[in-house]
């Protein structure tokens, strides 16, 4: 008896554990003015797939960006004139087909 509720307290505690990586997740996305829009493409290059950050402004204002990845955490600083959009390729021949995109922005 005392076995098995050894085990159900390992269980339980295996349980907690993911719950807090989930609750850093949720934290708050980098500023961006709302007319910056941010995509991201996983595109299939021989050997792997390249990772692009597409950055579209339909600002009336040029802006400046800073991007950096889950996988390519250095951010770079990128600037996206005013309507038009910029494509950053942040890693080349990953293995990974996903990624996630942290963009922050300012007008200038």
């Amino acid at each position: 008896m005392s076995r098995v509720l050894a085990l159900l307290a390992l269980a339980g505690v295996a349980l907690v554990g993911p719950r807090a990586v989930a609750a850093d997740a949720g934290a708050p996305a980098p500023a961006r003015p709302a007319c910056v829009g941010v995509s991201t493409d996983a595109r299939w290059v021989p050997y792997g797939y390249d990772h692009v950050v597409v950055l579209a402004n339909r600002c009336d204002r040029a802006a400046t960006c800073s991007v950096a990845t889950d996988v390519t955490p250095e951010a770079r600083a990128v600037d996206v004139p005013a309507g038009r959009a910029v494509e950053v390729t942040m890693f080349m021949a990953s293995p990974s087909s996903t990624f996630v995109a942290k963009v922050s922005c300012e007008l200038r």
